[in-house]
């Protein structure tokens, strides 16, 4: 009866680890194709959204912010996984820096939806897009978005760096690419479009460090 006990928990034991594998490998995939087209949508998107750029171009805009919604999503799933495969080597600062990326990842994946809506506010009442830009609720909205992200992303980044889990090359990529991807995202809004290299830049940087420990999840779960 023991024997068979010991037997059983063994064969519920290797289910468990095969699950977690799986569910790793799956989590490392997400993040590979959402640091992609974390790259891809800013690539696409217009430097600035004013009511005349977002009519010239619509499709443009719309295309790039549902690549963006796609890519936030894709990123949600992959940092649990990604918590899970490294949280013992990234510490207490990597369980803090997924938590609050991914609180602002999930922040930015809404207010990437406002994209679908500009080109009809533009086509019939382009005033409210200044409106609603000031609006203190969306200001407030926005601005928490905007700094857990940057922060989450910047945590995250300096434990994937210290854990020795990970190159080291990949968590600099992600504390660096975060803050410069949405400061160059911001700076070409509010007036400075020729600085929309920055917010390319910092996707680039940003999405190619995700990518990285995406691969390095996928591969050694399954070894």
């Amino acid at each position: 009866m023991g024997r068979s006990e010991t037997l059983d928990d063994r064969v519920v034991e290797a289910r468990r680890s095969s699950s977690w594998a799986t569910f790793v490998r799956g989590g490392g995939i997400a993040l590979v194709v959402g640091g992609i087209l974390l790259v891809i949508a800013t690539t696409w998107h217009p430097p600035q959204e004013t009511p005349e750029s977002i009519l010239e171009s619509e499709l443009q805009l719309v295309g790039s912010h549902a690549v963006y919604v796609v890519s936030y999503l894709l990123i949600l799933l992959g940092l649990p996984a990604f918590y899970i495969a490294e949280s013992q080597s990234m510490g207490p600062l990597g369980s803090i820096g997924v938590l609050v990326a991914f609180a602002g990842t999930a922040l930015l994946a809404i207010s990437s939806m406002f994209g679908f809506l500009a080109p009809v506010l533009a086509a019939e009442a382009p005033a409210t897009l200044d409106a609603i830009a000031a609006y203190p609720p969306v200001v407030v909205f926005n601005g928490i978005a905007a700094v857990g992200f940057m922060l989450g992303f910047v945590l995250l980044g300096i434990a994937v760096a210290k854990s020795g889990a990970f190159p080291r090359w990949s968590g600099i990529l992600i504390a660096v690419g975060a803050p410069v991807h949405l400061a160059g995202f911001g700076i070409a809004q509010l007036g400075s479009p020729e600085l929309w290299f920055l917010a390319i830049l910092g996707s680039m940087f940003l999405g190619s460090g995700l990518a990285w420990c995406g691969y390095r999840m996928w591969a050694d779960s399954g070894s």
